[in-house]
């Protein structure tokens, strides 16, 4: 055996054994068809999440952060207004209205625009034992600090301070929440991670950090941070690994053809499984992979096949049979 077809043999074998590991490293991670715990994809910040709030009556915000495979992030959630509080801000006649602060995200960045969130109609139910009203906030996305393209490298930062107001004319009422509640129920491929302080979310090497940075956020300020989980990393080389099977055929074969088609038709579905179509052409960091891997297969394949008429054509001159 020649010591080209000895390397192609011990990759073939370090790939399948890489294969075969990975897939029960992802079977053990497995916990009832989530990756990991059931909590691993949940986090909070703010006020400790209260079920007994609405029945208590008490003035409480609470978002709901999610996101999908994509990297797009969405808010929603609720808010419980007391007796109280409803009467003194005459919020019957006034309208509600939420608007979130960004926090500083970097060093050398202040950021200045507010997203505002819309609230629903307060639902009034006074004359209940809770004397409370409630209302849910209208789900819309929020910008994050992250590029989706770097995918399965992908992270992603927010942070914010939600404040409700209300407008007497031209003068803008903020209302003093004291419980506010952020939920991150993130996607199965995600982990969210709590920032604490300025210096931690940031998270930039600079002359500029101070002492004051390292001052825990106040409870009505929440920053995040959102990361892949390591075994949904482990899929994605999974997956790719796949992609070399055809080309380890490509290079076995004499005439190699319905290789090139498999690759072809293994990167679509693993594309679209991965990240979703193709959308006005936006490619990612490991769509260069796909295209490296179609060419490469491509290329062996057309070489072998040049090789095998060459091959052909010498053997019909000089007579014999090929």
């Amino acid at each position: 055996m020649s010591f080209g077809k000895k390397i192609l043999g011990l990759t073939a074998f370090l790939l399948m054994l890489t294969l075969w590991a990975g897939y029960f490293y992802v079977f053990q991670e497995n916990r009832g068809g989530q990756l990991g715990g059931a909590y691993d994809s949940i986090a909070w910040c703010g006020t400790p999440p209260s079920a007994d709030a609405l029945s208590l009556g008490k003035d409480q915000l609470t978002l709901r952060v999610t996101n999908n495979l994509r990297g797009e992030f969405m808010l929603g959630g609720s808010v419980i207004v007391s007796e109280r509080t409803f009467n003194r801000y005459d919020l019957g006649r006034n309208e509600l209205r939420l608007r979130l602060e960004p926090l500083q995200w970097s060093f050398g960045a202040t950021p200045i625009f507010l997203e505002q969130v819309w609230i629903k109609p307060l639902s009034r139910n006074l004359a209940a034992d809770n004397k409370s009203a409630y209302a849910e906030l209208e789900p819309r996305p929020i910008g994050v600090q992250g590029r989706a393209t770097e995918f399965p490298f992908d992270t992603y930062r927010y942070g914010y301070k939600p404040v409700l107001y209300y407008l007497k004319g031209n003068e803008r009422i903020d209302l003093r929440f004291r419980h506010v509640t952020t939920v991150m129920d993130m996607s199965n491929t995600f982990t969210p991670i709590q920032k604490y302080n300025r210096a931690e979310y940031i998270n930039e090497k600079s002359p500029l950090v101070r002492d004051e940075d390292y001052k825990p956020y106040a409870t009505t300020e929440c920053a995040f941070s959102v990361e892949r989980k390591g075994s949904f990393k482990v899929i994605v080389l999974l997956l790719l690994l796949v992609i070399c099977l055809p080309l380890m055929h490509v290079f076995y074969r004499d005439e190699p053809g319905i290789d090139f088609l498999a690759t072809l038709v293994g990167i679509g579905a693993v594309r679209v499984m991965l990240v979703g179509p193709l959308q006005d052409f936006q490619l990612y960091n490991i769509d260069f992979l796909f295209g490296a891997a179609i060419l490469l297969v491509g290329t062996v394949s057309l070489i072998k096949a040049m090789r095998a008429n060459s091959r052909r054509e010498l053997a019909a001159q000089s007579g014999s049979s090929w």
